[in-house]
């Protein structure tokens, strides 16, 4: 009798212990679950911060350029441009030009022309925070024109394409808010060897003086 007790003890002990384990078994499986949960709420609920545009309007520029040359060829030069601040010491840009230019290839004949075209350009300021250099700026230009080069022997026009270099020096000096007038001298290195082949460039001179209004936002 004492031995049947001892048994049915034993088993009732043994399947409680058994019951326990299944029971802490599931609260531990409970809680992985939850906290995988939650991991995951977290991850698609929080936001990426949105990157900033580095385009800014403050950063355009635009302008025109205006020049006159008294001579054989005679022109006059009117040329607007726009462009980008690219940080503190370089600006590109864009423009278009168009000259009107008469010469004299013999006396008592003037030929007129108009000559239209476009250009590149940079600008490299090296002293922008410092005073009075702060506007000081070299400058770099390829352009490319059309004009009148001659005539055939019906008597008719030919025009041609002729390209153009122009490096100098230009300063500007602001008379208002974001407007300033420019001063740039030039000189195109193209036309020495254009006149030595027989080219005949738009300009009279190898150098150029330009005067430009300018505005910057």
């Amino acid at each position: 009798m004492y031995r049947q007790l001892l048994l049915i003890l034993t088993l009732i002990f043994c399947t409680h212990l058994s019951f326990a384990q299944v029971e802490d078994g599931e609260i531990i499986d409970d809680e992985a679950i939850d906290n995988t949960v939650i991991k995951n709420d977290k991850r698609q609920t929080s936001k990426k911060p949105k990157k900033e545009s580095k385009f800014k309007v403050d950063n355009i520029f635009l302008g025109t350029t205006f020049s006159l040359f008294l001579g054989n060829p005679l022109y006059v030069d009117i040329s607007p441009y726009g462009g980008y601040l690219i940080g503190k010491y370089l600006g590109v840009g864009i423009g278009a030009t168009y000259i009107y230019s008469a010469y004299s290839p013999a006396p008592n004949v003037v030929i007129n022309d108009h000559v239209y075209g476009g250009r590149l350009f940079a600008n490299v300021r090296p002293f922008p925070e410092v005073g009075g250099l702060k506007g000081l700026y070299a400058h770099f230009e390829g352009e490319y024109l059309n004009h009148q080069d001659g005539f055939t022997t019906g008597g008719n026009p030919v025009r041609k394409f002729v390209p153009a270099m122009h490096l100098g020096l230009g300063y500007n000096t602001a008379f208002d808010k974001g407007f300033a007038f420019t001063t740039e001298v030039l000189i195109n290195p193209l036309w020495f060897s254009q006149v030595r082949q027989g080219i005949r460039p738009v300009y009279g001179t190898f150098w150029q003086y330009r005067l430009g209004l300018y505005y910057a936002f």
